[in-house]
């Protein structure tokens, strides 16, 4: 696996890429990085180039300028392909992700091949305010003891189960490095009208959720709203579905692209 860096008009962006052929990008889910995809990678890397991105403000990207709408990520996903001579790619996104997936799709058609959304919420700006307060109840602010270190570790544990412990090992570095800023991509995410934007996508795509996923009742919204979309369902995950089933997530990857 290759590590890179490119410069783009908001700054610097931290890459992961192997194999070869047609490009496929892998956008994480936030706090996190390209470390959610580590074992997914090999198996796609087979068939594409595939290229995993550390969006701005995660993983050793840059933080970004300001404060980022979905749209201003989404340009940056943009300005990484401008910089990579990449015309056309497929893209693979989860939870953060994807809603930065379905938006560089919606907004410029023509840069994506086909889409895959894993754990795509289908939610309005009117309805995040209970899910966002959950999600600041679990950024329990910096205590002299440590405590907050138990609490995070705790969140990481139970929603990434099966993983190895290697893996979460690093998933907890890369959440207290971008600890006071974790939520940031998600505030944008609930100021984004994903209703209004997901009919706009032209690519075939493929939605897919956890059986476990805190979205997964929202997977036939998603599937009406898509002109040309599917779905499935993988048993037995959740939001950590890159590291509880990467086999099982990289095989219908594999099989939804090569399919024509």
């Amino acid at each position: 696996m290759t590590k890179g860096y490119v410069d783009i008009p908001e700054g610097q962006i931290s890459y992961r890429s192997e194999g070869s052929g047609k490009p496929l990008l892998l956008l994480h889910q936030t706090p996190w990085s390209f470390h959610e995809y580590s074992l997914m990678i090999p198996i796609l890397a087979t068939t594409y180039r595939v290229i995993a991105v550390e969006t701005l403000g995660y993983g050793y990207s840059d933080d970004p300028p300001r404060e980022y709408e979905v749209e201003d990520f989404a340009r940056s996903v943009v300005s990484f392909l401008d910089a990579l001579n990449i015309a056309k790619a497929s893209i693979v996104g989860n939870h953060t992700g994807s809603i930065i997936a379905a938006e560089v799709a919606s907004a410029y058609p023509d840069r994506v091949d086909k889409l895959i959304l894993a754990g795509l919420p289908y939610r309005g700006p009117k309805d995040w305010e209970p899910i966002m307060k959950e999600i600041e109840s679990q950024l329990k602010p910096p205590t002299d003891d440590g405590s907050f270190l138990i609490d995070l570790w705790k969140w990481i544990r139970s929603n990434t189960y099966s993983a190895n412990m290697k893996l979460l090992l690093r998933l907890l570095v890369y959440n207290l490095d971008s600890y006071t800023r974790a939520y940031d991509a998600h505030l944008s995410m609930a100021r984004y009208d994903i209703k209004r934007r997901l009919p706009l996508i032209q690519s075939p795509t493929l939605a897919l959720s956890g059986s476990n996923d805190l979205f997964i009742d929202e997977l036939q919204d998603i599937e009406k709203a898509i002109p040309c979309c599917q779905t499935k369902v993988i048993e037995g995950t959740g939001l950590g579905i890159c590291l509880e089933k990467p086999g099982e997530f990289a095989s219908i990857i594999l099989d939804f692209l090569g399919n024509p």
